[in-house]
């Protein structure tokens, strides 16, 4: 008996450790995935974020269009990338993506789920994304997208007054 209960609990014990070894990765890639979050007050400095895009999940989903007609393009994560809370009105707030070169999109959902802005090329010449508006105060998520399905790319998220 007492060698039952000594091989029962060295098999938990093994046990244990396996699903410690498996949860790991899990653990690693959630946390991967999560959004930064970022809250923002008038007079802040400029602040950045980084990420990639994970280009599955199609962005017009969330809004074909956004507020002024432009449409919203390209492909993210069902969760936003950023989540952005502003303590103010701001009347004039530029978030800009960086990729290096990459054709990358930018959605922007808030304060309220009816007000999106869109943004594929900040210019013929600029494939990343550029909103430059006003933004009432409070919570805003954010998605930076790839143009083409399955598209990965860094990228760097800034925002300025």
């Amino acid at each position: 008996m007492f060698k039952s209960t000594r091989f029962k609990s060295t098999a938990k014990s093994t046990i244990l450790k396996l699903t410690g070894i498996v949860a790991l990765p899990l653990l690693l890639v959630t946390a991967a995935q999560a959004s930064s979050e970022m809250r923002l007050a008038l007079g802040f400095a400029s602040t950045q974020a980084g990420g990639e895009t994970v280009g599955s999940y199609s962005l017009s989903n969330i809004a074909s269009r956004d507020s002024s007609g432009e449409f919203c393009l390209g492909y993210g994560d069902r969760t936003p990338d950023h989540v952005l809370t502003l303590e103010q009105d701001f009347t004039q707030l530029t978030i800009a993506v960086d990729s290096g070169g990459e054709d990358t999109t930018l959605l922007i959902q808030g304060p309220d789920n009816t007000t999106v802005r869109c943004n594929d090329n900040a210019s013929r010449r600029d494939r990343d994304p550029e909103i430059q508006d006003t933004f009432a105060k409070g919570t805003y998520r954010v998605w930076v997208g790839a143009f083409e399905q399955e598209g990965r790319h860094r990228y760097n998220l800034t925002i300025t007054e």
